[in-house]
């Protein structure tokens, strides 16, 4: 199995890479054309008719076969967007950038981009040296990686590595439910409730923030607005790296499978007419439930974890000690009370069990029904709080 992932940096850019980066900007924006023009969005075709028409761009010809590749894709998922019913964003490209499979090299600290050829030599490039950060030198010290390619931007550079893994052979299944203000992982032994009570407010702080801004100025607004934006998401994104970089530790101690509710679609819940608050709407469709969701994927396929998806239908109404059905209990909040077992449990943890016993049963031992022996010792679960900010702190 091979596991992809990508290291971004920092760096301090020159003219001549810039110079490149917008003549492969509008390289990949002359193939969109192409491709427009003549309904074309397979690499093969659109290359073998049409790579005649890039001899007047001053680049090498290793990048114009990326760059009818990026073009390619980009009118691909143009077309994909109008199928599915969607108004497609524009396909070309509006910032310089630079794209290449081939050509390039790690020469210890540094990473080199041929830029040119060389007259006296054409069969010779020259390169321009890009001095490499120590946590990307120490990550590529690894034997066992591969940088396949890199995309360049004038702020920062993106290195895409690879490795062989081998997936682990798992026992067990952990679920993971998913809500606004917190995530509750389950097996058959621990229950672990992470809290994520302080994404909330991290939006809050920047919708006051942005509301104090009184000047009528658009440029000014959009200017701090995007820098504002920049830092929600950063701190989001550090916010949830702690829980899934726990989560996936627990997962490859215990050699557990993760089951996630697959949740496409959920955001048509909380739209505009449906009966909800503005205010309501606000803080339900900026939950970033599929942003936790990319970094365990990709970060258990890092490490070889299989990850699988379930139906959310049901999870929050049987009992997983009995399997019978559970109803609201009045005194308690987002507490529910089974009748059976005359027991009240937490709804995000009842839901958590539930999505762990229907991965077990469908992903490790779909032939039997071996429930009572993935409850093991329910009667009275241990819920570990953790509180999700201070995760990894020292």
């Amino acid at each position: 199995m091979i596991a992809i992932k990508s290291i971004k940096q920092y760096y301090e850019t020159n003219q001549e890479l810039l110079t490149l980066m917008e003549t492969f900007r509008q390289m990949v924006n002359e193939c969109i054309r192409i491709g427009l023009k003549n309904n074309i969005c397979n690499l093969k075709k659109l290359s073998s008719l049409h790579y005649k028409d890039l001899k007047y761009y001053n680049i090498q010809a290793k990048y114009k076969l990326t760059a009818m590749s990026q073009a390619c894709g980009r009118i691909s998922q143009m077309k994909y967007a109008i199928k599915q019913g969607k108004t497609p964003k524009s396909p070309y490209i509006q910032k310089p950038f630079l794209v290449s499979y081939y050509g390039f090299k790690i020469n210890g600290r540094l990473l080199s981009i041929p830029i040119k050829n060389q007259e006296t030599n054409p069969q010779k490039s020259i390169y321009v040296n890009i001095i490499l950060n120590p946590h990307t030198q120490k990550i590529l010290t690894n034997k066992s990686l591969k940088v396949k390619s890199f995309v360049i931007t004038p702020q920062h550079i993106n290195l895409c590595i690879q490795k062989k893994v081998e997936a682990i052979k798992y026992e067990t299944a952990i679920g993971i439910d998913r809500n606004l203000r917190n995530v509750t992982i389950a097996n058959n032994t621990k229950i672990i409730q992470y809290d994520m009570s302080n994404l909330p407010k991290i939006k809050q702080r920047f919708n006051k923030v942005l509301s104090s801004f009184k000047r009528n100025d658009h440029r000014i607004m959009q200017r701090i607005y995007s820098k504002l934006s920049r830092r929600k998401s950063r701190r989001t994104k550090q916010f949830l790296n702690r829980i899934s970089k726990d989560i996936i530790q627990r997962a490859r101690e215990s050699k557990s499978i993760i089951i996630l509710e697959n949740l496409k679609g959920i955001r048509k819940l909380y739209k505009k007419g449906n009966g909800q608050g503005r205010n309501y709407r606000g803080i339900m469709n900026d939950w970033q439930f599929y942003e936790l969701q990319r970094q365990i994927q990709y970060k258990a396929n890092w490490e070889g974890i299989p990850v699988e998806f379930i139906d959310p239908k049901g999870t929050s109404q049987l009992c997983p000690i009995c399997g019978f059905k559970v109803q609201e209990d009045k005194f308690q909040h987002r507490q529910l009370w089974c009748s059976n077992c005359k027991k009240s449990m937490d709804r995000d943890v009842l839901a958590s069990l539930n999505i762990s016993y229907k991965g077990w049963l469908r992903f490790i031992h779909p032939s039997c029904d071996a429930i009572e022996a993935m409850k093991g010792n329910l009667e009275t679960p241990v819920i570990l709080r953790v509180d999700a900010s201070k995760l990894g702190m020292k």
